[in-house]
């Protein structure tokens, strides 16, 4: 009997791509149909025109104006409170509302994280609709101050100091 010769081949070192650009590309479709999906949207209503016009300050005495200052305190109707006690009475008067809306102004340098936890309770407390007021200079900025006191008629002005 004869022996038999045995050839002994070389390894294949080349590596098969067929494979990983298929697994590519079924990663990249996944992706692009995901992605569309998985992005927040907040609708906004932005006005068709800007244009400057003189108001008068007729504000009705029933408006909700929260701010954010830049202490980060919150004031509603210029009136200080606490996270909880605004969410509260933010919700007792949006109750008796028949149009839920809030106005949320901040000062320029207030910190946007209490910015936006303003927007949060507002909406939690129930209001349907958020007003954001225009962006202002530090001395145009007068949420936080409390509102000026007219003195009553007759009363004569009292000089401090």
């Amino acid at each position: 009997m004869g022996k038999r010769i045995i050839k002994k081949t070389a390894s294949q070192s080349e590596i098969n791509v067929t494979p990983l650009i298929d697994i590519v590309l079924v990663l990249l479709i996944i992706f692009m149909v995901l992605t569309p999906i998985m992005i927040y949207e907040l609708s906004v209503n932005l006005p068709d025109k800007t244009e400057t016009v003189e108001q008068e300050d007729d504000v009705p005495k029933d408006q909700l104006l929260l701010a954010v200052c830049k202490d980060g305190t919150m004031t509603l109707n210029r009136t200080p409170y606490e996270a909880e006690a605004l969410s509260e009475d933010l919700t007792k008067r949006l109750r008796s509302k028949a149009k839920k809306v809030v106005f949320v102004d901040a000062h320029p340098d207030a910190n946007y994280a209490r910015v936006v936890l303003a927007l949060d309770l507002a909406r939690d407390a129930g209001a349907e609709r958020l007003g954001m007021a225009s962006l202002k200079t530090d001395e145009d900025f007068t949420a936080c101050t409390a509102p000026e006191v007219a003195p009553a008629e007759g009363a004569e002005p009292t000089a401090a100091g």
